[in-house]
């Protein structure tokens, strides 16, 4: 099965290594198995609520990973190992794992308010543990920025993809106060720096797009604040380059 280019370029973002990687909303677990093939994490959870898909997957699992003895993956070198998981992604079980086991958590392929409310679901379960997410909502990046910035998550790294037409932001950002990184803007930061022609010309289209999606909308349904935030932004990065 062909993998998308948005995630191809999560499975880029993962750079560094983790106790757990938690793919959630994982559908054919095509992410998982390219951070699987990598060794990206001692343990590739694999979290979604379809049992048919679950079941499938774990079959494909089976077959093209499949585990030997003490949980040494035949695939990749060392510990490294897969968990199949049908439940809904807030309810991770992050309590069965030692309170020092580094996590990413990945929620990508569903709407903003959905994406969010499984954040603050996670967060306020799990308040006390240091947790990396990369976050793509299909929608609603506005409110989902937004809702990070105000639960005080920091930046890690932030970029903007076309596919079949549809504008996608990626972005990896950390939960727990001993993390660094940059505060999470409502509009973007870091995927605007360092914009050459082609790149700015790309990042314009996108705010148009985005300013025009907010105008069209229905006079009471309007947001001014969101419209001047966009056209703040595209004057900003017009200025600059």
């Amino acid at each position: 099965m062909k993998i998308s280019q948005r995630l191809q370029q999560i499975n880029n973002i993962v750079t560094g290594h983790y106790d757990h990687i938690w793919d959630c909303c994982c559908d054919h677990g095509l992410l998982g198995m390219l951070l699987l093939k990598r060794n990206t994490a001692h343990q590739i959870h694999f979290v979604d609520c379809v049992a048919p898909l679950m079941l499938q997957l774990t079959q494909d699992l089976q077959r093209f990973f499949p585990k030997q003895a003490f949980g040494i993956d035949q695939y990749t070198s060392g510990i490294s190992q897969w968990q199949v998981h049908c439940l809904n992604a807030a309810d991770l079980p992050l309590e069965l794992t030692d309170t020092a086991d580094t996590h990413l958590i990945i929620i990508a392929g569903v709407g903003g308010e959905l994406l969010i409310e499984l954040v603050q679901a996670l967060i306020s379960r799990h308040a006390s543990r240091q947790i990396e997410f990369i976050l793509c909502p299909v929608h609603h990046n506005f409110y989902v920025r937004q809702s990070l910035a105000k639960w005080g998550f920091l930046l890690h790294a932030e970029t903007l993809l076309e596919e079949n037409r549809r504008f996608y932001e990626i972005l990896h950002v950390t939960y727990g106060r001993h993390f660094s990184g940059h505060p999470v803007t409502l509009t973007g930061s870091l995927m605007w720096e360092n914009l050459d022609k082609k790149k700015l010309d790309f990042a314009k289209r996108y705010l148009s797009q985005v300013i025009a999606h907010y105008q069209r909308m229905p006079s009471d349904l309007q947001v001014p604040h969101i419209i001047q935030a966009y056209q703040s932004q595209l004057a900003q990065i017009c200025n600059v380059v």
